[in-house]
């Protein structure tokens, strides 16, 4: 398979929390926290249609006056998906600002509330009122739906970080249509943006008799139904899916839930901040171990492990921590009792 996403930590495993995700073919982005954003482009921010936050701790929301800022002159709505109360801290940051000379620009942020029986709140807030909140409105988000686009979507589970919810998530691909390169080529057609909207149809469930019109190599175009020609250059197959966790206590029902939000993702991004011997740390600060996340990795199933989040402690012994957690998703370390 073809990867549809392509993700990255902003920081070094030790920097603040941060994984951007560019979406192929589409020329956006999303964001799964907001920690320090300065090694991102600003041509990297403005690809950027939503931002995930985890909870509201400083070092996952620092960055949000940068892309603010970068964004100020966006057309686009920014979304803002977090646990119940981030529209608020979300507004606090706002009317931190005096706004006197924004009134015709044209950005719109919207922030929508995770909530636990599936009905939350959406605040508005544009740049030509000076960013003062619109009434909230309710935002349906079931099973922790969160974000739903005709080629991907992304869910929400809430875990226990101490005395708060802290977000996991959990970015899948639709449906993915892989291209055969050689049908393309037998068959004469001319690769170009019609496969686009070929594979969105695919995935809307267009009906079969659908036209398409295919560019050909020798010049000129063809039309072809949509399901023949599916058969001649297509297949379709599960989609991408990535998993984000972090600030999550070492406890066994977070364990269970972050298994079930990751179960064969492609890739598993998640916290590490504490090494097995410093277990102790972990259950007093409500974070995980490097072998505990290891261990949830290979449970869950995930094709690849990406652990980062690191304690300062460690400055120096950032192979350990990786190694730990490589170790338990090899098994080669045994489960706690």
């Amino acid at each position: 398979m073809r990867s549809s996403f392509f993700a990255r930590l902003v920081n070094d495993p030790f920097g603040d929390p941060a994984l951007y995700v560019r979406v192929a073919h589409r020329r956006e982005a999303l964001l799964f926290d907001c920690g320090d954003l300065h090694p991102l482009a600003a041509r990297d921010l403005l690809k950027i249609q939503a931002v995930f936050l985890s909870h509201a701790h400083i070092d996952h929301l620092c960055g949000f006056d940068q892309l603010l800022r970068t964004f100020l002159y966006r057309e686009q709505p920014l979304l803002i998906y977090g646990p119940p109360g981030i529209g608020a801290r979300i507004g606090h940051r706002l009317a931190a600002y005096t706004w006197n000379l924004i009134r015709g620009y044209p950005l719109s942020i919207e922030v929508r509330e995770w909530a636990a029986g599936g009905q939350g709140l959406a605040l508005h807030f544009r740049a030509a009122e000076g960013f003062q909140p619109q009434t909230p409105r309710p935002f349906a988000c079931p099973a922790g739906l969160l974000h739903d686009t005709p080629h991907y979507q992304v869910r929400a589970q809430a875990l226990e970080h101490g005395d708060i919810l802290s977000l996991a998530f959990a970015l899948e691909e639709k449906t993915h249509v892989a291209i055969h390169p050689d049908a393309l080529e037998k068959f004469g057609y001319s690769p170009g943006p019609w496969l686009s909207r070929f594979k969105d149809l695919l995935r809307a469930g267009a009906p079969g008799t659908t036209p398409v019109d295919v560019p050909r190599d020798a010049g000129g175009r063809v039309r072809r139904p949509l399901a023949a020609l599916a058969g001649d250059i297509a297949h379709c197959e599960a989609g991408m899916k990535i998993a984000y966790v972090t600030d999550a206590s070492p406890s066994r029902e977070n364990a269970a839930k972050i298994t079930a939000l990751a179960e064969n993702a492609h890739l598993l991004a998640i916290e590490a901040v504490f090494a097995e011997r410093d277990r102790h740390l972990a259950v007093e600060r409500n974070h995980l171990t490097a072998g505990l996340a290891g261990r949830l990795a290979r449970q869950a199933g995930a094709k690849k492990l990406l652990v980062f989040h690191h304690s300062p402690r460690y400055q120096g012994e950032a192979m350990l921590l990786r190694e730990e957690a490589q170790a338990a998703y090899a098994g080669a370390i045994s489960p706690l009792a």
